[in-house]
């Protein structure tokens, strides 16, 4: 059963099994939390597959129960529907939804890479609590998702991909061929009897030993190591409500089936249970706390600056962790006439309480501790473009560095927030929770990993840095009738010219749909330029076909 929801979930980016996950409102968060119930719940000793008519109350039950936290935004009779009780609705009922309903929505090179490049820097005290290194655990997840990947193609193509002889020893399924059956079907039954078994149970390529994951870099001792901090044993516990955060499968993707086996849900789950293990490790103690916030800050910000870079070329000018009227600065990069103001905010948001006051108040709190800060840092210098004023770059001792003619930058300054995570809906449009100064024009506020995707698509279709300029032009106006919970659904309306400027500058009411955002998809599956992305080679050679 956990593999064919383990299915469901690998086909549902690709709109198959249509036929199952076609009425899910939220498909994703669904399966997981089926997964969920179904790995927390102790077995009777006998497995039964679903019916059509047991899917179907299945789906209907899903419906309802999200449904439910819908109502919990809804006015009672009693309830006096004043425009303040609206506007904590419209903050608080879509950020809540999308805390619950959306993972995270990146590819599994931005994860492998933030995590390299953040903790291996940390490894002293990872390394003192477990004795293992950050390379240790993404060589853990790259030898899992090799041995997922090729069990993939020999069991279903054991022509082109030799299967091992021991597979049957993954599978307590027995599929064969009656004895009275001829000859010519016995032999033809046997050759496609791993297809058989993979339709049968699909669970089966994400089944396997420790001792299957070694390597001359990664002995046994350390596998099993990384197996009992990843991994956890079927029994009965409190997980009941959708909206639990003790769903185990996010924090434990694999699942220790007893009998020396072991099988993983979702794979690229692995790679965030590690950035949640090794975060949580970091910041175990205050000055690891300390060394690990000030690093996440500068990869942040170097990343940002990389990213900018590739755009605009060797013609940009850059400066970072500079000081303006004696505060400090993340970045500001001049291109042309262009000025880009940025902040980068590596900040974590709170679970939303169930309560709409409490949790119109705590996501309030969350957005002004983060993206709110961040348009008052990107004012400060935003200001002197507005004012036409001399910009001053200070380093942190007060010295001069260099004077900026704001003059030569007349309506071409941009401020730009990055995150870390996303708000969602009040992200997108910063008209209920951003108060603009005068002069003033809306920041664009994206996710790191929004960014990071947006740019390297720019780059990849050969688009001119001046489109960055023309979306950011048009992106300001979007704020106030904008209805969109991910911000790639925007950057790739616009990349497909479904989200023309004509329609950014109108007052018409802008509902974004998940099908904008298939073009960084698809163009993944041609290459994006990620250090060290997966399948480099066969994405080039024009014979390989992702599905």
């Amino acid at each position: 059963m956990l593999g064919h929801f383990t299915q469901l979930m690998e086909t549902s980016s690709s709109g198959m099994a249509q036929n199952e996950l076609g009425r899910l409102s939220s498909p994703m968060r669904q399966l997981y939390y089926l997964a969920g119930l179904l790995v927390t719940t102790t077995k009777s000793g006998v497995e039964v597959n679903y019916t059509e008519e047991d899917w179907t109350y299945i789906v209907e039950h899903l419906n309802t129960i999200e449904n439910e936290y819908f109502k919990i935004f809804f006015p009672t009779e009693k309830t006096e529907i004043t425009d303040e009780w609206k506007k904590k609705r419209v903050v608080a009922m879509p950020t809540f939804l999308s805390y619950f309903n959306q993972g995270p929505l990146n590819f599994e090179e931005q994860s492998i890479s933030w995590i390299s490049d953040l903790y291996q820097k940390l490894d002293a005290a990872i390394e003192a609590e477990t004795g293992l290194k950050t390379k240790d655990f993404l060589l853990f997840y790259d030898k899992l998702d090799r041995w997922c990947e090729d069990n993939l193609q020999s069991f279903s193509n054991t022509n082109t991909t030799p299967i091992r002889s021991d597979w049957q020893d993954y599978t307590s399924l027995k599929i064969g061929v009656v004895d009275e059956a001829p000859d010519e079907i016995k032999a033809l039954g046997n050759t496609r009897l791993p297809m058989c078994t993979l339709v049968a149970d699909y669970g089966i390529k994400n089944r396997f030993k420790a001792s299957d994951l070694v390597d001359e870099k990664l002995p046994l001792n350390k596998v099993e190591q990384i197996l009992s901090l990843l991994s956890f044993k079927v029994e009965d516990s409190d997980f009941l409500y959708y909206t639990s955060t003790t769903n185990p499968i996010y924090r434990f993707p694999i699942l220790n089936l007893e009998d020396g086996l072991y099988q993983v849900f979702e794979i690229k789950q692995v790679l965030h249970a590690i950035d949640a293990y090794l975060e949580n490790l970091s910041c175990s103690t205050d000055n690891n706390k300390t060394k690990y916030i000030k690093e996440k800050g500068k990869l942040l910000e170097n990343n940002i600056v990389s990213l900018f870079k590739s755009i605009f070329g060797r013609y940009v000018k850059c400066y970072t962790s500079y000081y303006v009227d004696d505060c400090e600065q993340d970045i500001l990069i001049l291109w042309k006439d262009n000025a880009f103001i940025i902040e980068a905010k590596a900040y974590d948001i709170k679970e939303p309480f169930r309560d709409p006051e409490r949790a119109y108040k705590r996501i309030l709190q969350d957005f002004n501790r983060s993206i709110g800060y961040a348009y008052k840092q990107t004012w400060r210098v935003a200001e002197k473009f507005y004012k036409q004023e001399p910009l001053e770059i200070k380093d942190e001792h007060g010295a001069l560095i260099d004077t900026i003619d704001t003059a030569k930058y007349k309506n071409g300054d941009f401020s730009i927030i990055v995150t870390q995570k996303s708000f969602g809906q009040i992200q997108a449009d910063l008209s209920n929770t951003l108060d603009i100064e005068e002069g003033g024009f809306y920041p664009w506020a994206i996710k790191y990993d929004d960014l990071d995707v947006f740019l390297r698509t720019i780059k990849a279709l050969h688009k001119k840095p001046q489109f960055l300029v023309d979306f950011l032009l048009d992106r300001e106006a979007l704020h106030g009738h904008v209805i969109c919970s991910d911000e790639l659904q925007i950057c790739g309306g616009y990349l497909m010219d479904e989200l023309t400027s004509d329609i950014c500058q109108s007052d018409n009411l802008i509902a974004c749909s998940p099908e904008l955002a298939s073009i960084f998809d698809e163009q993944y599956r041609k290459g994006l330029g990620f250090k060290n992305e997966r399948h480099w080679t066969e994405k080039h050679d024009g014979k390989t076909l992702f599905v």
